[in-house]
């Protein structure tokens, strides 16, 4: 009984116990922090209350009275509410950011390729790029971006006037939208089969397989121009001669 008594450990009063303390700290800590939110809104509301100021959301169904210049869907500044207001630049945001994705992707797949260039100059270019980039803060090129390029465009009634009717200036880039030909909808299609003959091209080199390939990647042209224009008559490779209209049967004459 004696050697059994000795083997139990003495009892911790609860405040020497490390764990309730602990507990007991948090839980301190918590109602000190619910304490100063609840007096800091309480504050707000009756600072509002005497400002006369409202709060909510209730200006949501209200008429914006401001015009915003991009926009992808219907906005009026005589008629469209803030709600719209918010959607519109949502979406704003999700199509610049989607194509800041796209186009920083394919930008750092060709930077990081030329890093690994063989060429001196091209690598030593891309590594000063990457160097460059990386080591200024993103606030500072924001910054530069806004003051040395952007705030140095000509005002809107003096903008730059580009062949095309483009305008620049330093509230954006402006250029007519395209109005396409009914065949239109197959550029991008005659696009794809340009680059898939260019690379077959480059794979089978034999003479009679270029000469197919030549003739589908001038056809793929040919689609782009006369979905354009309307009709194309040109040269392929290898001599051949390729004629496309519209709603009309292409023809290919291959000179041996």
């Amino acid at each position: 009984m004696s050697a059994a008594s000795e083997l139990e450990k003495p009892k911790v009063s609860l405040l020497n116990n490390p764990k309730v303390r602990n507990v007991a700290y948090q839980v301190l800590l918590c109602g000190v922090i619910a304490v100063l939110a609840y007096g800091a809104v309480t504050n707000a509301i009756e600072n509002l209350r005497r400002a006369k100021i409202a709060s909510g959301f209730g200006f949501w169904d209200q008429t914006a009275g401001f015009d915003i210049s991009q926009s992808l869907i219907e906005y009026s500044s005589s008629a469209s509410t803030y709600g719209r207001a918010f959607w519109v630049g949502l979406l704003n945001t999700l199509l610049v950011a989607g194509l800041g994705i796209v186009f920083a992707t394919i930008l750092g797949f060709i930077v990081g390729i030329a890093r690994q260039s063989k060429n001196w100059l091209v690598s030593h270019l891309a590594s000063g790029y990457v160097e460059l980039i990386r080591n200024l803060p993103l606030l500072l090129q924001l910054l530069f971006w806004y003051n040395a390029v952007l705030k140095a465009l000509p005002e809107m009634r003096d903008s730059w006037s580009l062949p095309g009717s483009i305008f620049l200036n330093n509230r954006g880039f402006f250029a007519p939208s395209p109005i396409f030909q009914p065949a239109m909808q197959l550029v991008a299609g005659a696009f794809i089969a340009g680059i898939i003959g260019a690379i077959a091209g480059q794979i089978f080199g034999h003479k009679t397989k270029s000469t197919v390939i030549g003739a589908a990647t001038g056809a793929a042209a040919g689609a782009v121009v006369a979905g354009a224009t309307g009709k194309y008559d040109g040269c392929v490779p290898n001599g051949g001669r390729i004629s496309l209209k519209l709603n009309q049967p292409m023809t290919v004459q291959q000179s041996v």
